[in-house]
């Protein structure tokens, strides 16, 4: 019995710093957090310390995670190394206690020169620290987690903006089957500008140009301020839709 409690008395008393930092006992959440947009994956990797004091992690090169994205066949299909060269010397991130560090990526759906199918896929990400608070990490923390990817929109790709506080121009690639699209621009909750429409020359892929300017005034003092391209079938019901994000506010 002596010796039980004099060993309780040891763990009690211990420095929570002094911590064995295995796979089991971690004072941090690391989370990969996808989100599918009609062009772009993007991802955020998120480190957080849950602990009531400093985190300080070391890593054996600039390269602090790799994310990797698989499809249900298990074929990889994205690597957020591949093509990119690392500085190899130890860095060293801190993280306050309740605070975090948050990566980003993204990926244009292309494997192999090519858009991937539509459909389920899975992002695996890995943190590539070799220790933390001194102590040498016995398995690297893995985090993982599903997205389902869409398919290409038929008729409209590869839209960029420029602009913000009301003014915007924005290029995109269509090809209306109709040889016509409309477009409109609304925050989630009111129009801002009402449906406007375009005829295009030929249904060939094409690349067109359109100049937005809203009043300040209507503009949303937060929300995100929205285009939406499409077409319109025999019935005049909307079909590929495709969402454009002009500014967040």
């Amino acid at each position: 019995m002596l010796r039980l409690l004099a060993a309780a008395v040891i763990i009690l008393t211990m420095p929570l710093q002094s911590f064995e930092a295995s796979i089991k006992e971690m004072p941090f959440d690391f989370k990969v957090m996808p989100q599918a947009g009609q062009e772009t994956l993007k991802i955020d990797l998120l480190l957080s310390n849950k602990a009531n004091y400093p985190l300080s992690f070391e890593f054996g090169s600039s390269q602090f995670y790799e994310v990797e994205i698989f499809s249900q066949e298990g074929e990889k299909v994205y690597s957020s190394s591949e093509g990119k060269a690392f500085l190899q010397a130890f860095q060293t991130i801190g993280v306050k206690p309740d605070d975090s560090k948050v990566w980003k990526e993204q990926w244009d759906y292309r494997h192999k020169g090519k858009r991937v199918q539509e459909g389920e896929y899975i992002v695996k990400a890995r943190l590539l620290a070799s220790n933390l608070n001194g102590k040498e990490f016995e398995t690297k923390p893995e985090t993982e987690a599903s997205v389902y990817i869409p398919g290409q929109n038929p008729s409209f790709s590869q839209a960029k903006v420029t602009g913000g506080n009301g003014e915007y121009i924005i290029l995109f690639k269509a090809r209306p089957i109709s040889g016509k699209l409309w477009y409109a621009v609304e925050d989630g909750h009111n129009e801002l500008q009402a449906e406007k429409a375009i005829v295009a020359s030929s249904n060939d892929w094409k690349s067109f140009r359109i100049k937005i300017s809203l009043p300040s005034e209507n503009l949303p003092e937060n929300g995100t301020v929205l285009l939406h391209l499409y077409e319109k079938d025999v019935n005049g019901d909307i079909i590929n839709s495709f969402s454009v994000i002009l500014e967040r506010r």
